[in-house]
C-alpha cells in the first residue's frame, strides 16, 4: 500500500471489485498438504502445537513377499514391507499402517515413493486409499485412486508441506539501524537496540512468529518505504535470527514489470541481494513485488512470466527459500473473481506462498458502511484466497491487510469527526481504523485462523514507526497499546518443533588419552543452541580463552576456586570455569578447545554440551541465588573426604521458570559424588577430579545439588532458562 498522498489507490480496485462480487457458497478448505490443525471458533488461546508424529496408512494388493514392497520419503529408507513372507496377501487388498519420523519430513515439496524389489516381477501390486496424517488427525496427504507398482513402476507421491508464519509488515528496512533512545540491545551488544529490534520483541511476546520488512523499488513505482541498504538487510536477518522469526523481504514496489525493461532492472536489482543472503538463515521468505500493476489489468500472463524468471534466477543461483507470488488484483485487476488473478508458476523446490492484500475502503462502501457489509466483504475474500490455493496448488501468506479505511486525506492532525474520514472513523492516519474497518479485518482473521486443515497465513499492516497516526507508542503502528492491532483477537502461533528445553548434544574428547581434556568434538542437531563449556584448573591456571572451528563466540560465564587448601592429590586449589555460547545452525564435530595460561596437565576437566530450547537472548535464570557456589568442606557441609564417607557438599538455588540446571562439581582426586542428588542426570566424571550433572525443572523453585562419598572440593550451579 502507498504511504503517502495517494496510499489508497493500493487496494481501491480490489475494493471495488469486491463490491460488485456475488456472494458464494461456502467453500470448504484444503490448503496444500498442512502441517497443523486450526482452532475453530471460538479462537482458542492453546494453538495446537507443530506435528510430533506422521502415520502413513494405505492398502497394498498383492504385499505378499517378505520386503517385496520398499517406501522412501525424500530419499530417507522409511520400511519395507512386509517384513515376513505373507502368503495370507497375495491376490487381494491389505492394509498397512507404518509411522513416518518427523525428521524425514521437509518444508516445500515432498516425494514418498513405493518400489518393487527385483522378484516376483511377472505380477503387478498396487497402493490404493492412502493417507498421511499428522499428529494422528491432521491430513497431509490423500489419494484413494489404485496405482499399479511393479519391478519398472514405482508408484510416487508428490506433497507440500508449509509452514505457519503470522504477523505484522510496515517496518521499513532502516529500522534496523541502532536507535540511541531505546534501551539497550539484546542483539548487538554495546549499541542501543534498533525499532525493528523492538517491534520483533513485541510481536513475540504476543504470540506472532513473523515481520515483513521493506525497501522501496529502485526501477520505478511511487517511494515511500525507504532505501535499500545491504548493512541494514544484515542487521534485520541477525536480529529475526536471534528471535527465531520468519522475514519476509518486500520490495514494496508497484510498476516494475509493466514494460521489459522495467522487468529486467528488477531481476538485475535482487540478484545480488539473493546472492548475497541466500545462506544465511533458513526463515527468510521473498517477496520480489509488493503490488505489481500490469499495463492490461487481465494480463495475468505477463505477471506469471515475470514472476516465472525471479523463481528461475533465485533458484539457478541455489536458493532455497520461500517465495511470495501476489495476486495481480493486490493492486489492480479487471476480474469479477479474484482467483483469476492468482499468476502460475513452477518451482523446484515447491516454496512458492500465493497472496492476496485486503482492505475495505470507505470510497467504495459508504452506501452500505455497516457491519453486515464488512461481514460480507470478509466472506467473499476468504472464498476467493482459498479458491485460489486450490487452484493454483500453493500455500497461502497473505502479506498485507488492515483497517484503514483509505481515505487519503484523513490523515494525522485531522480532528474527528470530520468528512474527510469515515463517519465512525476512531483514530486517523495509515495506522488508524474506523468501527467497522475494524469489524471487517477482525471478522477476516476469525475466518484466516479457523480454516481447516491449516490455518491461513497472514501479515497485517502496518507496524512501522513512521505512520502518521497519534499513537502511545509511535514505533509499533497499529500494535501500538491504543492502536487497532492490541484489540485484534487472533490465534497465536503455537511453538516451532523442538521447542521444549533438553540436552541437544554431549562433546566427545578428541584426545583419548587422560588428562588431555582441552578440545572436545560436539554435534547438535538443531539452530539456536546454548552451548555450555565446563572446566576445571588447578595450580592457579585460568582459562584465557574457548575456541571452536565454527566461529561461536563463548562468552565467559563464572569462574570459581575453591576456598579450601588441598591435601593430597594434584595440589592446589581447584577452580571451576564455565563458559558459555549461542550457535545459530547445528554444529558437526565443532573442535571446541580449551585455551589455558599454563601447560601440561593443568587443566583436569572439560565438559561440552549443547541445550535446545533455551533462551538465546537471557540466556540465564536472572534469581539472584544463581549461580550458587561452594567450597567443601566448609560451613555449609562436614568433612566430605572419600576416606571417611562423612558430611554432604550441598549448593542451592532459587529457580524462577522452566530451567535446566548445572551442577558442576570439582574433586580432589577420588570417586564421583553419589548416590546422585534425586533429579539430576550425570553428564560426565573424568579422573577422578570434575563431574557435571544436570537437571530440568518444569516450575519455580528450591533446587538442592548434593556431593558426597568423595573428595570433594567445589560445587557450581547454574541455570540456562527456557525459551518464552
Amino acid at each position: 500500500m502507498f504511504l503517502f498522498a495517494p496510499r489508497e489507490l493500493a487496494c481501491k480496485t480490489l475494493a471495488a471489485l469486491l463490491m460488485v462480487l456475488l456472494l458464494g457458497a461456502t467453500i470448504t478448505a484444503t490448503e496444500v498438504a498442512p502441517y497443523r490443525m486450526a482452532a475453530t471458533t471460538p479462537l482458542a488461546t492453546d494453538a495446537t502445537p507443530p506435528p510430533t508424529n506422521y502415520v502413513l496408512s494405505f492398502q497394498g494388493y498383492d504385499f505378499d513377499g517378505a520386503n517385496e514392497e520398499t517406501i522412501t520419503l525424500n530419499g530417507n529408507f522409511v520400511t519395507s514391507i512386509p517384513s515376513v513372507l505373507s502368503p495370507q496377501n497375495g491376490g487381494m487388498w491389505t492394509s498397512f499402517t507404518v509411522s513416518i519420523p518427523v525428521s524425514f519430513i521437509i518444508q516445500g515439496m515432498d516425494n514418498l515413493v513405493f518400489t518393487h524389489a527385483n522378484s516376483d516381477c511377472p505380477y503387478d501390486d498396487g497402493v490404493r486409499n492412502l493417507q498421511l496424517l499428522a499428529n494422528n488427525n491432521t491430513v497431509i496427504l490423500s489419494d484413494a485412486n489404485a496405482h499399479t507398482l511393479n519391478c519398472t513402476t514405482p508408484v510416487s507421491y508428490n506433497f507440500i508441506v508449509s509452514p505457519t508464519v503470522v504477523g505484522w509488515g510496515g517496518v521499513r528496512l532502516d529500522e534496523s539501524q541502532a536507535n540511541s533512545a531505546n534501551p539497550p540491545s539484546q542483539v548487538f551488544p554495546g549499541e542501543a537496540a534498533s525499532n525493528m529490534e523492538l517491534q520483533v520483541q513485541r510481536l513475540q511476546s504476543r504470540g506472532f512468529n513473523a515481520i515483513r520488512v521493506s525497501f522501496q523499488s529502485a526501477c520505478s513505482s511511487p517511494q515511500g518505504m525507504g532505501a535499500y541498504d545491504p548493512a541494514w538487510l544484515n542487521r534485520a536477518i541477525t536480529i529475526t535470527q536471534q528471535y527465531s522469526f520468519w522475514i519476509i523481504v518486500d520490495y514494496h514496489g508497484y510498476t516494475d514489470l509493466t514494460n521489459s525493461t522495467g522487468v529486467s532492472c528488477w531481476l538485475g536489482y535482487w540478484n545480488p541481494i539473493v546472492q548475497q543472503f541466500m545462506n544465511t538463515y533458513s526463515q527468510i521468505v521473498w517477496e520480489p513485488i509488493n503490488e505489481p500493476v500490469m499495463t492490461n489489468n487481465t494480463d495475468v500472463a505477463s505477471l506469471s512470466n515475470a514472476y516465472q524468471q525471479w523463481i528461475n534466477q533465485a533458484r539457478g543461483m541455489g536458493d532455497t527459500h520461500w517465495i511470495v507470488v501476489q495476486n495481480l488484483c493486490s493492486s489492480n485487476c479487471g476480474f469479477k473473481n479474484l482467483a483469476d488473478g492468482y499468476p502460475t508458476v513452477n518451482d523446484t523446490q515447491g516454496r512458492v506462498f500465493i497472496s492476496l492484500h485486503s482492505y475495505m475502503v470507505y470510497q467504495y462502501y459508504s452506501s452500505s458502511w455497516n457491519n453486515a457489509t464488512a461481514d460480507s466483504l470478509a466472506k467473499q475474500v476468504y472464498n476467493e484466497v482459498v479458491s485460489g490455493s486450490q487452484r493454483t496448488g500453493w500455500p497461502v501468506l497473505n502479506t498485507e491487510g488492515g483497517a484503514d479505511p483509505q481515505q487519503v486525506n484523513c490523515s494525522g492532525g485531522v480532528s474527528l469527526p470530520s468528512s474527510k474520514c469515515a463517519p465512525d472513523q476512531v483514530q486517523v492516519g495509515s495506522a488508524g481504523y474506523s468501527n467497522t474497518t475494524f469489524h471487517f479485518i477482525q471478522a477476516l482473521t476469525n475466518l484466516y485462523d479457523s480454516n481447516t486443515p491449516q490455518r491461513i497465513n497472514w501479515l497485517w499492516w502496518p507496524m512501522g514507526s513512521w505512520t502518521d497516526t497519534p499513537l502511545a507508542e509511535p514505533t509499533y503502528g497499529a500494535l501500538s497499546s491504543d492502536g487497532w492491532g492490541s484489540l485484534l483477537q487472533y490465534q497465536p502461533v503455537p511453538p516451532p518443533n523442538n521447542p521444549s528445553l533438553r540436552l541437544d548434544g554431549i562433546g566427545v574428547n578428541s584426545c583419548q588419552q587422560q588428562f588431555c581434556q582441552q578440545s572436545q568434538l560436539l554435534t547438535t542437531t538443531q539452530s539456536r543452541d546454548v552451548i555450555i563449556v565446563v572446566v576445571e584448573t588447578c595450580c592457579g591456571t585460568n582459562v584465557t580463552s574457548v575456541t571452536d572451528n565454527n566461529g561461536l563466540t563463548f562468552t565467559e560465564r563464572i569462574s570459581y576456586t575453591s576456598q579450601t587448601e588441598v591435601s593430597g592429590g594434584f595440589g592446589g586449589n581447584q577452580t571451576l570455569w564455565e563458559y558459555y555460547a549461542i550457535a545459530t545452525s547445528p554444529l558437526n564435530s565443532d573442535n571446541i578447545t580449551v585455551v589455558a595460561g599454563k601447560c601440561c596437565y593443568t587443566v583436569s576437566g572439560m565438559q561440552t554440551f549443547a541445550i535446545s530450547g533455551a533462551n538465546t537472548v537471557d540466556v540465564f535464570d536472572p534469581n539472584p541465588s544463581i549461580p550458587a557456589t561452594v567450597s567443601c568442606p566448609g560451613t555449609g557441609c562436614g568433612d566430605c573426604t572419600a576416606n571417611f564417607r562423612q558430611g554432604t557438599c550441598s549448593a542451592f538455588i532459587q529457580t524462577s521458570r522452566i530451567d535446566f540446571v548445572v551442577a558442576s562439581t570439582a574433586i580432589n582426586d577420588a570417586g564421583p559424588c553419589g548416590p546422585s542428588s534425586p533429579g539430576f542426570t550425570n553428564i560426565t566424571n573424568q579422573n577422578g577430579r570434575f563431574e557435571v550433572d544436570y537437571t530440568i525443572t518444569t516450575t519455580p523453585q528450591t533446587v538442592e545439588f548434593d556431593c558426597n562419598g568423595t573428595d570433594a572440593m567445589a560445587i557450581v550451579v547454574d541455570a540456562i532458562i527456557a525459551s518464552g
